[in-house]
């Protein structure tokens, strides 16, 4: 006779072996991202569409210093940018 947890972890392994092979087996998506390259920048008061508790990434370096907005990097994913120091990714 066979015991009902047995047959349960049988079938829970039968599942989740499935679930991974199906998993495995699917093919990538492309994100409908775009990443943006090299962004310009406007002054704070030009930047009408931002609130005040909207969420920037915030970069500095040296005297330079750049707001990411967390919207529009929700957006595009992936900015590329230059700072003083060199090239840089900025990513939400």
């Amino acid at each position: 006779m066979t015991s009902l947890p047995f047959v349960q972890s049988v079938a829970l392994a039968v599942v989740c072996t499935s679930a991974v092979a199906i998993a495995q087996s699917s093919t990538p998506q492309n994100l409908p991202y775009k990443a943006v390259h090299n962004p310009e920048f406007i002054s704070a008061s030009t930047a009408t569409f931002m609130n005040a508790d909207d969420r920037v990434i915030g970069v500095m370096s040296g005297k330079a210093a750049k707001a990411y907005p967390a919207g529009i990097l929700a957006q595009h994913g992936l900015v590329e940018d230059d700072s003083p120091s060199g090239p840089i990714a900025i990513t939400w």
